[in-house]
């Protein structure tokens, strides 16, 4: 696997100012008092009906002398998900922004750098985030199979990532952010939060995200999962694999074992493997 990769498909969305904090508190599904400068921890942000809209890390960035909470983003949301942050701030004492600095994924290694800051990826593994000066280097291989590597890495770990496609898709228990302790059920009220809150209380979660291989190509992000009676799943997030591809779908988990199939005709079997952490089925 290659040891690093220039995450040109991803952006860091930072807020700055004395008012972030109280800021996302109120936005975000995570206690943002658990964000850490060398680590990072899951997070969700919702629509009002609880839906996805951002689904991945939080982390402390160092802006120079400052500090700033940060979110790890789809490039091709990055746009999108700032303008609808903004309209949020209001009076708050809080800037949010898109940092242009250098974007690196490092493979099973730490690199220590005065200009740049080095932080570990939460999940499976010793992957870290590279931002800064020192990241610029970073690409090794073709951009398309570097960032195919650190997308399987993802997809192994069980960590989920909202798209266009899926945006406004899934309640964050379906894309198992409970699980992953991405969720705060004592931090008091944020955007979506009733819902999310509502799910946990009555009990088991009727979907949930599976890893699955494929011995064909890596299927769409928002694609559909079939069963014998029809759809009953949607791809997340995909990547080609050494014997195909794997990938991370919400499925109804009544209708496993299965046989489920990426396509209608079932002639594209999906089989299941297994994710680093046990999902309550």
């Amino acid at each position: 696997m290659l040891r690093s990769v220039l995450l040109d498909d991803l952006r860091v969305l930072a807020v700055a100012g004395s008012d972030r904090a109280a800021f996302l508190q109120g936005q975000l599904t995570q206690d943002v008092a658990a964000a850490r400068p060398d680590a990072t921890v899951m997070a969700g942000w919702a629509d009002a009906k609880g839906r996805l809209l951002f689904a991945g890390h939080l982390f402390v960035a160092r802006l120079g002398t400052e500090e700033a909470l940060a979110l790890l983003v789809p490039a091709e949301l990055a746009d999108a998900l700032l303008k609808r942050l903004r309209l949020y701030i209001l009076r708050a004492k809080a800037q949010a922004n898109l940092l242009d600095a250098p974007l690196a994924g490092l493979f099973d290694t730490r690199l220590a750098s005065g200009d740049s800051q080095c932080v570990r990826l939460c999940g499976q593994g010793e992957r870290h985030l590279l931002l800064g000066p020192a990241a610029s280097p970073a690409r090794t291989g073709t951009v398309e199979d570097a960032q195919g590597n650190w997308q399987l890495a993802d997809i192994r770990a069980g960590l989920p990532a909202i798209t266009a496609a899926t945006t406004g898709e899934f309640v964050p228990q379906m894309v198992n952010l409970d699980l992953l302790g991405g969720i705060s059920f004592t931090k008091g009220c944020y955007t979506g939060q009733e819902i999310v809150a509502r799910m946990k209380y009555l009990g088991r979660v009727k979907r949930r995200m599976l890893r699955f291989g494929s011995a064909g190509s890596a299927p769409a992000p928002g694609a559909s999962l079939y069963a014998s009676r029809g759809p009953v799943g949607q791809v997340v997030s995909s990547a080609p694999a050494e014997s195909g591809s794997e990938f991370l779908a919400v499925v109804v988990l009544d209708d496993l074992p299965g046989p489920l199939f990426l396509d209608e005709a079932q002639t594209l079997p999906a089989r299941r493997l297994e994710l680093p952490y046990e999902i309550p089925v």
